[in-house]
């Protein structure tokens, strides 16, 4: 299984209490699930949308520059060396 790296920013990273952290899985979907399970409530809670399940709006999740969403999403394919970031909703005036 490849072992990617994901950077926490923000709030998120106020939450996990790290800056990265190494983790498996062999789709973009397989490692959030896997966060969810290793930060627990607090975590899943404030990132994800409790109805569908998926990040809730404004987060961004982004395999090695590029949004999922301009990938195959949460099936998007992961190989050894990835880097996942994950950013809360920016805000500014």
């Amino acid at each position: 299984m490849p072992r990617v790296i994901v950077k926490f920013f923000a709030t998120i990273r106020e939450i996990t209490g790290e800056k990265k952290v190494q983790m498996e899985g062999d789709s973009v979907r397989d490692v959030l699930e896997s966060l969810k399970q290793k930060y627990g409530p607090r975590f899943t809670d404030t990132v994800f949308d409790k109805k569908t399940g998926q990040l809730k709006t404004f987060f961004s999740c982004m395999v090695n520059g590029k949004r999922i969403e301009l990938l195959d999403g949460y099936d998007t394919k992961l190989k050894d060396g990835d880097a996942i970031a994950m950013f809360p909703p920016v805000g500014g005036g």
